[in-house]
């Protein structure tokens, strides 16, 4: 049975960046990462000409920590021959097409410790040698396309799938009602004609909202779009400088050591910041769109204000969705060919192939679990392997968490707080 230093759930950038930590650590380390996808891809529902990261360059996989890294995105421009034309954008944000291939550029230096359509089955604790403590994980890996299984032994598990898609209570996704993230791929199979008048109807006032209606203004000029916000307005991101201090690399150990109820308070006061604000420059965009709509009287663009989305009925050519009104009025009933859920991402715990790890795991009284500053999950003394999560404990850890702010720090720090043993590189 192979047993690696490290195994990785997910091979997105959260475990990219890791794979980078550990091979820029000093210390040799083996590695086995594990993906359902069968190759590399980032939000590939949502890759549209022109849409940008909310994020500088700089805060890619490792610059932050190690400037002088081969992973870098600079490095990277280099070796595709663009660094001087990038230079000439005159720009901090490259496109999330760009930034995709860089990830994809980054996840192919890693080709022999990376198993894609490989489906994390089971992980349970596997004692010691005549001794209660557990000591090692064993990780059973299924083949999406095969269905053939295998298993593997570690004692750090790092779990970075990636945060699964929101589904507002009482919506039925379907062929007509789909999450943001497919957004390409359905629209590629069901509405092919761009001079069709299809009437789109986007949930949801946060930056995948505004790129989806970008792209369906620019893709489909006859079509009507209807977006529904449970606000009065889209808002811009906070992305101000002194707010922009939430995401210094100090910020982990400061946010982690506060109250909870402090913590919360922060969370809320500052979501712009994180979730639900529109890059500044898009705004004035969007917003011509709506003007110019009126100028033409087309008819073809809507807001619908205070609504939240409590039910859809989808038949073989329509999709009926009902709305709240959030100001006590009727409930409003819209017909359209698509409902697009800009909804956003959960990160749902406890996580199910832990299941046989559950009674060595401390929980929070609301199921979460219970996630040290070193981002293991708190165990008892019996229980000696680490099982790390990425992307799971904004509520202590703070803005960044969901975000790709402090990735290469977090994952160093993952890579560092390891549980060594020199015994365990290697197989049995």
């Amino acid at each position: 049975m192979d047993v690696y230093d490290i195994v990785g759930v997910g091979f997105g950038p959260s475990n990219i960046a890791v794979a980078i930590a550990a091979e820029e650590s000093g210390t040799p380390l083996s590695m086995a990462f594990f993906d359902r996808r069968e190759k590399f891809s980032r939000h590939a529902g949502l890759m549209f000409d022109g849409a940008e990261m909310q994020v500088s360059f700089l805060k890619d996989l490792v610059t932050q920590r190690n400037p002088r890294s081969r992973f870098s995105f600079l490095n990277y421009l280099t070796e595709r021959g663009r660094l001087a034309d990038f230079i000439n954008l005159r720009s901090f944000y490259p496109t999330r097409v760009e930034f995709n291939d860089y990830y994809t550029w980054a996840a192919g230096q890693f080709e022999n410790s990376v198993h894609w359509s490989s489906e994390i089955v089971s992980v349970a604790p596997v004692p010691d040698d005549g001794a209660d403590d557990v000591e090692y994980l064993e990780v059973t890996v299924e083949d999406t396309a095969t269905g053939s299984r295998r298993t593997v032994r570690t004692r750090n598990l790092v779990i970075a799938p990636g945060g699964s898609p929101r589904v507002p209570e009482g919506v039925h996704p379907g062929s007509r009602v789909f999450h943001a993230s497919q957004t390409a791929d359905r629209l590629a199979r069901d509405f092919t004609d761009h001079e069709a008048p299809y009437h789109f109807n986007i949930v949801g006032g946060g930056q995948t909202a505004a790129d989806v209606f970008i792209h369906l203004r620019r893709s489909y000029p006859q079509a009507r779009i209807t977006t529904s916000i449970r606000g009065f307005a889209i808002q811009a991101e906070d992305d101000t400088h002194f707010v922009n201090e939430l995401f210094s690399p100090e910020m982990p150990d400061w946010f982690h050591s506060r109250e909870p109820e402090f913590r919360e308070r922060l969370l809320k006061r500052y979501s712009l910041a994180v979730h639900t604000g529109v890059s500044y420059d898009l705004i004035p965009a969007i917003y011509r769109e709506y003007y110019e709509d009126k100028v033409t009287n087309s008819g073809r663009l809507r807001m619908m204000r205070f609504s939240e989305l409590v039910a859809t009925h989808e038949s073989d050519l329509r999709v009926r969705a009902t709305y709240r009104d959030l100001e006590g009025g009727p409930d409003t009933e819209l017909d359209s060919d698509a409902v697009v859920l800009a909804t956003g991402y959960d990160y749902p715990t406890p996580v199910p192939f832990l299941a046989s790890c559950e009674k060595f795991l401390h929980h929070e009284e609301d199921s979460s679990y219970t996630v040290r500053r070193d981002y293991a999950i708190e165990t008892g003394p019996a229980f000696r392997p680490r099982i790390f999560l990425q992307g799971f404990a904004e509520k202590t850890h703070g803005f960044s968490e969901v975000l790709l702010s402090l990735m290469p720090f977090r994952a160093a720090e993952i890579v560092a707080s390891r549980y060594d043993a020199a015994t365990l590189v290697g197989a049995e």
